[in-house]
This record gives C-alpha cells, structure tokens and sequence, in this order.
C-alpha cells in the first residue's frame, strides 16, 4: 500500500473527523473511501467546478435508470425462457460497470460487447475476440492490440467473464 501526505483546509478536515466519528472509522478510512468513490464514479470536485459536467452525468444516470427499470420489469414478470435469462444476464453485467472500471463510454460498450459476444457464441480466442471489437471501436483506440489491452485487465474483477484456458474466454451466467 502507498503512502501519501496531503494537506486540506480546515472545513475539510473538520468533514473528514466528523466523518470518521460518526462511522467509527479511521480518518485514513474516510479518505480512502472518498477517493475510490470519486474513482468509480468519475466525480472529482476541482476548484469549485465538477471535473464529470452536468451533460454528462445526466446521461450516466439516465443510463442507470433504465437498467434498474429493465431489471425490475425482469424480476416482476416472474417466469424466465432462455432469452430472459441472458437479458437478465446482460443487465446484471451491465449493472455492475456503474461501479467499478472501465470508465470511458468506449470502454464499457467495448466490454459489455465482450460478454455479449460470449453469451451469444460461447468460448472465443482472444483473437477472435479482438477481431469481432475492434472494427466497431477503431476510431477509440490506435489498434486492436491496444484495444485489447485497456479492456481485458478489468476482466478479472467482472463477474461473468471467465478465462476458459490459454488465450479462450467465456461467459458465466451463474457469476452474476
């Protein structure tokens, strides 16, 4: 774990101690709690202006919004076919790219491409992978190596992706 020295302002500090107080934590907790926070959600507060602008999280939460609204709609219609299931599926993978990386549009579409193309075609090599992403993807990233390489390190922390062997992935519906 790294250490980091920072200096804050008094208001910010009486937050933090109070904080920490109320919650039973260690100060260090409150901050490090904070900064994943604004990691996850792209919300960094920055001289008085929100670095994410309104356009923006307008769309992340509208974006939201109707993922809990599909996956309410699934949950109250009771009976599941097999396409239900990898809507539900897809949904639930979906869901979770709110709260943990990629960050950038590009790079959460690029993933849950991914997993849909796994669901839909079963077990790929990484190469089939990259040729079936990278042509709706190129004008984001310089090559389908690079494309490659930003999106698969967060496979790993995804639950429904799975390493199927060397160089083969697939989906896991019961992950998620």
């Amino acid at each position: 774990m790294q250490r980091f020295s920072i200096s804050v302002d008094d208001e910010l500090a009486a937050w933090i101690e109070a904080e920490a107080d109320e919650r039973g934590v260690s100060k260090a907790k409150v901050i490090r709690d904070s900064v994943e926070t604004a990691r996850i959600t792209g919300l960094v507060h920055a001289d008085e202006h929100d670095v994410l602008d309104g356009g923006d999280l307008l769309d992340r939460i509208e974006r939201l919004e109707g993922r809990v609204a599909a996956l309410e709609e699934n949950t109250v219609d009771g009976g599941h076919d097999d396409d239900d299931s990898e809507t539900d599926a897809l949904a639930a993978f979906e869901a979770q790219l709110e709260v943990q990386p990629p960050t950038t549009e590009h790079g959460e579409q690029a993933v849950l491409r991914v997993f849909s193309l796994l669901v839909e075609d079963g077990p790929m090599k990484t190469s089939e992978l990259r040729e079936a992403l990278y042509p709706k993807f190129e004008d984001e990233f310089s090559s389908a190596e690079s494309m490659w390489q930003s999106i698969n390190r967060y496979f790993s922390d995804l639950d429904g992706i799975e390493k199927a062997g060397h160089g083969k992935w697939d989906a896991d519906l019961t992950e998620l």
